[in-house]
């Protein structure tokens, strides 16, 4: 494998995204990717005890049904099939993986008709099978090894002055990595005290902050975008060299953020104790969730550790080896045997994931915590747009809030805190 090519999954350009109605896709993709990955799509769907799924699609209605022999493709509702309506855009953007299930669910560009939100998700993988060839997870298929082959020790964590060999590897395997003692306590002391001197210049539906409701009913902005703004320590600490040697564990050209004004080039998230309304603390998901996996993958998430975490302050969770499997995007189905792992950290010390590794944050027990979250992206390929379409932005900005309570609430019994 060339080196960088394990982090670089990008295998589609958005040049070449069109509008593909549903009589395009029967009459000309459907055909070619049965030929190509039919058995292997219905192979997935079997073993993952899927039922046939229908889409209505503006009223045209057809759908995927998994038998022996590989994945059938036939008109009208199947027998037994989870019934899922949607639009001919949406329906566009999914085929294409501008979107994902996860994606139509969150953005309220969807409703199940017969069977429930989490078929539809489960589906996810069935999908990826007959369009990209992607098989679906089956227990046992992910190995952690070292580089000699030897089995990998996948809690460890490593010092900036470790091998980079090894910790690449580490990342390659694993999917993530934990640092130790990579900046100092005194400058996540500065940055602690930035938080407190920029909430109040923050408000709810700014459009560039969170905000939950505690127990107590007290407000609380839980994350704040463009932080480099409101933080000379921030902006010092995201030009350093500690943070930029990051990028190079990834061996397929990483880039820093830019930090240009208005550009979210990092967030500050603090976690509160006892919410109970609005997103503080997310469940197992993946951020190429609701969708872009094959044009954006794999970015790299960093967190930094303003305070420690651990299991009383809510630390992050990682499901080892998650990106190297095709799993349902949210969630962690009782099928996946992948070992989940807890990453409790000291003042200073930085997480990193992968953007296609599955993670959670634990909610806060007896004491809040504070993070800077930032990244690293892929490089530009010469085919890529200089600015491709943002598909996506309604569901990251609160598209939720849409969902009825009834699908948040069956969406919710997929979805779990334990690590």
């Amino acid at each position: 494998m060339a080196e960088g090519a394990a982090l670089d999954r990008r295998t589609r350009f958005d040049h070449r995204v069109e509008d593909l109605d549903p009589e395009t896709f029967l009459g000309r993709d459907a055909p070619l990717w049965l030929a190509r990955n039919g058995v292997l799509a219905a192979r997935g769907a079997l073993e993952w005890e899927l039922p046939p799924l229908a889409l209505d699609v503006d009223g045209e209605c057809f759908s995927f049904v998994p038998q022996e022999g590989g994945l059938r493709i036939e008109s009208g509702v199947a027998q037994g099939a989870a019934v899922a309506v949607l639009g001919r855009e949406a329906f566009s953007d999914w085929m294409q993986d501008q979107c994902s299930s996860m994606g139509l669910v969150l953005g309220g560009l969807v409703e199940m008709r017969r069977g429930g939100l989490d078929d539809l998700i489960e589906w996810e993988t069935g999908l990826r099978a007959l369009r990209d060839g992607r098989p679906a997870y089956a227990p046992g298929q992910v190995e952690f090894r070292g580089a000699d082959g030897a089995p990998l020790d996948i809690t460890r964590s490593f010092r900036p002055d470790d091998d980079p060999a090894e910790i690449t590897h580490f990342l390659e395997q694993a999917g993530f990595l934990h640092l130790r003692g990579v900046f100092d306590e005194a400058v996540m002391d500065e940055i602690a005290r930035d938080i407190d001197r920029a909430i109040p210049g923050y408000a709810p539906d700014d459009g560039r902050s969170w905000w939950a409701r505690t127990a107590s009913g007290e407000e609380r902005a839980v994350r704040l975008q463009r932080f480099q703004e409101h933080s000379e320590a921030t902006r010092s600490l995201l030009r350093s060299e500690p943070f930029l040697a990051i990028a190079d564990y990834g061996g397929a050209g990483h880039l820093p953020p830019e930090l240009s004004p208005g550009l979210n080039a990092v967030e500050a998230l603090v976690k509160p104790l006892e919410v109970v309304e609005g997103i503080s603390d997310l469940p197992w998901h993946q951020d190429c969730a609701i969708g872009r996996h094959s044009y954006d993958c794999c970015s790299m998430t960093v967190g930094i550790s303003v305070t420690g975490s651990d299991v009383d302050s809510g630390e992050l969770g990682v499901l080892a080896g998650s990106h190297r499997a095709s799993i349902p995007p949210s969630g962690v189905h009782p099928r996946v045997d992948l070992p989940r792992r807890a990453l409790p950290t000291e003042k200073g010390d930085v997480t990193v994931h992968l953007s296609c590794t599955a993670h959670m944050s634990r909610p806060p027990r007896t004491r809040e915590r504070r993070v800077l979250y930032t990244g690293f992206q892929l490089p530009r390929r010469p085919n890529d747009l200089v600015a491709p379409p943002d598909k996506l932005s309604r569901i990251r900005e609160g598209a939720p809030k849409a969902m009825g309570a009834e699908s948040r609430d069956r969406l919710g019994r997929t979805l779990g805190f334990e690590i």
